[in-house]
């Protein structure tokens, strides 16, 4: 009886070392499948102050985005008689890194809209809106 007992809890043994050192841990994705993007037909005035103020405000959302828990972030930038907003937002079940993720894609993919005065980004995981107004 003790040898069978024996046996069995070396199995038990055998199978939670394989199931904790033989297997890899699931990974979420970004979910940065593109499913739809729209350009402004109206160009940008003034396209240095636009990218700079578009730049400047996408770093203010990937820093809002960065705090755990923030799904969605809009920024505004009036500087140079240029304004420029930008809104995005993750489905809440995306962990941080994973919106993040999405957003850094979906604004770099925005930027084939190039000197357009606004675009939409729509992935799997998240949406991204910039929109340009002169004064």
């Amino acid at each position: 009886m003790t040898r069978w007992w024996s046996f069995r809890w070396r199995m038990v043994v055998v199978a939670i070392v394989f199931v904790v050192f033989l297997t890899s841990p699931g990974r979420s994705q970004p979910q940065t499948n593109l499913l739809r993007q729209t350009c402004s037909p109206v160009n940008a005035t003034n396209i240095p102050n636009f990218f700079n103020n578009l730049n400047d405000t996408f770093r203010d959302i990937r820093r809002q985005l960065s705090n755990n828990n923030t799904y969605f972030a809009t920024s505004e930038l009036a500087r140079n008689s240029v304004t420029v907003y930008v809104m995005a937002q993750c489905r809440k079940y995306m962990s941080t890194r994973d919106c993040v993720s999405c957003f850094d894609f979906a604004a770099s993919s925005i930027r084939s809209c190039a000197t357009l005065s606004g675009a939409r980004s729509v992935l799997d995981g998240c949406f991204l809106r910039i929109e340009q107004r002169s004064r």
